[in-house]
């Protein structure tokens, strides 16, 4: 397996044992940097400076750190496992909610093995499954969601599924679900898999999205949202919503939208990377323009989804406004 290239996969900082002796250092110089606190293991043979992560925020380190952990287990291992699961989701930009970001995953056909940090799953992987990323070989985007979903409680196969789906619509990538749905018959989770796919959708932009929808659809109170709403304000613009509510005559009434932090982070391509304020702004004007069209707009966030019984209330209370409930 060829060495990915570390300026590619987000592993800038990382220097492996081998290239630290390579370069003259000994064991013992690694381990006095250990205990020196001028280095810091990521895992076994991969190394960063002390303090690498200090310059961004809490979630992009620990991103980078995961990504260092990913490019260390790979040079350490065989060309009979291929990485997979949540390991494979980070290659590909897929986002997972709750991901493990302590253990990197492998696939191997003949032996399957857990240990700290570790996991090498058993399977067969039919080479149609198989993709080249930045000299990683790893499972492509249908069979690393269905690989997660099986795997995972249903809140977060339902996520995987709508994100893998969502980044494969966006990047013009074909797959068919079903196909891996079934092609995975045999293994452990199938029943996982089959439920969680048959609530997925291609159509959700976030895993807070995906997330409101499994506590929607749990709760079986409430009419089933339609997916990215659009709104013709009066200036004749469009404004897409990710939920909508309609009356019985099919006017919308009612649009929700989940409000994720990052997207008031100027690191988010979400942001077009303005100054928070100026996204805040917008968003208000975006908002206004909405409710001059007559329609209730109900914003939510992540610590809301914690407590859902809150959460739905919120909803009831809205689409009872709104006429569409009693």
């Amino acid at each position: 397996m060829a060495t990915p290239d570390k300026s590619r996969t987000g592993a800038d900082d990382l220097t492996l044992r081998r290239e630290l002796l390579r370069q003259g250092s000994t064991d013992a110089d690694i381990r006095r940097g250990l205990r020196e606190r001028t280095i810091e293991r990521v895992w076994r043979g991969g190394y960063v400076p002390a303090g690498a992560d200090d310059a961004v925020d809490d979630v992009a380190a620990r991103e980078n750190r995961y990504r260092a952990m990913i490019h260390t287990a790979v040079s350490a291992g065989g060309p009979d496992r291929h990485l997979s699961h949540q390991s494979a989701a980070t290659i590909l930009d897929i986002p997972l909610l709750h991901k493990d970001i302590s253990t990197v995953h492998f696939t191997a056909e003949r032996t399957g093995r857990a240990s700290a940090g570790l996991v090498i799953h058993q399977a067969r992987i039919p080479p149609a499954d198989l993709v080249a990323v930045d000299s990683y070989t790893l499972t492509g985007i249908g069979r690393t969601i269905c690989d997660v979903a099986r795997t995972a409680p249903l809140h977060e196969a339902v996520c995987a599924l709508d994100s893998g789906q969502f980044v494969a619509r966006r990047r013009g990538e074909p797959l068919d679900l079903g196909h891996h749905v079934d092609a995975m018959r045999r293994q452990h989770g199938i029943s996982r898999l089959r439920t969680a796919a048959a609530l997925s959708t291609d159509l959700a932009e976030s895993i807070g999205e995906s997330l409101s929808r499994c506590v929607i659809v749990d709760d079986g109170r409430l009419p089933a949202p339609e997916l990215q709403s659009e709104v013709v304000v009066d200036d004749g613009s469009v404004k897409r919503c990710d939920f909508g509510w309609r009356d019985a005559n099919g006017r919308l009434l009612l649009v929700g939208e989940f409000d994720g932090r990052f997207k008031y982070h100027r690191l988010s391509a979400a942001s077009g990377h303005r100054l928070a304020e100026d996204v805040i702004y917008q968003e208000k004007l975006r908002e206004d323009a909405i409710r001059d069209r007559g329609i209730i707009v109900v914003r939510w966030t992540w610590k809301e989804l914690t407590n859902p019984e809150a959460f739905i209330g919120r909803l009831l209370r809205a689409l009872r406004r709104a006429g569409i409930v009693r």
